[in-house]
């Protein structure tokens, strides 16, 4: 669909469209950010209320940076959006780099890198993404206070649940993820499903301070570890389609704080990421999908080399949704079809 099959070889069938739901995530996020910067969408523009205000602006930005100019200007709005914009920018591009890489490492069955480079953005940036959906000031306050202990991670994570329950109600998930399950997924180190021991043993060789992530006798971690195993795959790709859906969301609040997009090609994100999600995870959700999409476009959409009507199979239907094409059932040539457009 949006990978060759080449690239896909090696990873175990039952992961495959997983694996490509997670690349049409992060290539959504990171599409929006291209656009963004292209449009200079996170700078921000003023008018001086006078000449004078404006030659003061120039001698304090010599002496110090834009930001305390503002600041002493008594600009305090203009300065907060700069720096909420700065970090939304920088935080996201650093996010896409980590994960687009992991995904590339997982295709080559190099999986103890991939984790390496999942850890970053999936333990500390996740949190710091939903606390500015979940709370903008409270972030800003702590952000600026001069004080870095009070974005430590472990003073957040006494609040976590809270942050994320939050957060996935003002990016539009209620209903669809969950905060305690995805804490859970993450940073539980007694959760066997979840993925904070394989964080740990990816970075350690040994670890023995917790008892749930203690290094077994005689080993070290993931050095004898073949690279044919299944397992680590199964369990990542239990979890991460959930982490990115929800990162996707989150991104996407904060790009309508830095600029409201195009209505229709949110709702359109929106009902491509959710629906692919519900494909996956809700049982029965392919099967009533792939209806419900045959239902509404094969009555008026048809194969452009053979004419025979659009048939929305499974296969048809994750299609549609992720590369925004069809294969004919027929003459079994892929035709383009602008789903996004409807929007």
């Amino acid at each position: 669909m949006l990978i060759p099959s080449q690239r896909l070889k090696w990873l175990p069938k039952k992961v495959r469209l997983a694996h490509e739901y997670c690349f049409f995530l992060h290539d959504e996020f990171t599409r929006m950010l291209v656009e963004y910067e292209a449009a200079k969408a996170h700078i921000v523009s003023f008018r001086f209320s006078d000449n004078t205000e404006r030659r003061k602006f120039e001698r304090l930005a010599k002496r110090q940076d834009a930001i305390g100019a503002l600041r002493a200007l008594g600009r305090h709005s203009e300065a907060r959006r700069i720096i909420l914009n700065t970090v939304t920018m920088a935080m996201v591009s650093d996010c896409a780099h980590h994960i687009y890489e992991a995904l590339r490492c997982l295709e080559k069955r190099k999986v103890v890198p991939a984790l390496n480079l999942l850890r970053k953005p999936l333990l500390d940036s996740l949190t710091y993404l939903s606390w500015m959906v979940a709370d903008e000031d409270e972030f800003y306050t702590a952000f600026t206070s001069g004080d870095p202990t009070k974005m430590t991670q472990k003073i957040i994570g006494n609040r976590r649940k809270d942050i994320f329950e939050k957060a996935i109600e003002k990016a539009d998930l209620k209903g669809i993820v969950n905060a305690e399950e995805i804490i859970s997924r993450i940073f539980d180190a007694s959760n066997h499903d979840g993925l904070y021991l394989f964080f740990q043993h990816a970075v350690h060789l040994i670890t023995v301070e917790r008892i749930e992530l203690k290094t077994s006798p005689e080993n070290f971690n993931f050095i004898f570890k073949s690279p044919a195993d299944d397992d680590v795959y199964e369990l990542l790709y239990a979890t991460l389609p959930t982490v990115l859906l929800y990162m996707n969301h989150l991104i996407l609040a904060l790009y309508q704080r830095v600029k409201p997009m195009d209505p229709g090609a949110r709702k359109a994100l929106l009902f491509r990421s959710d629906n692919v999600y519900r494909f996956l995870h809700y049982e029965g959700g392919a099967a009533a999908l792939a209806s419900a999409l045959g239902d509404a476009l094969s009555p008026h959409v048809k194969c452009t080399a053979c004419g025979t009507p659009l048939k929305v199979t499974r296969y048809n239907a994750a299609r549609l949704l992720l590369a925004e094409s069809f294969r004919c059932t027929c003459c079994r040539r892929i035709s383009p079809f602008p789903l996004s457009w409807i929007f």
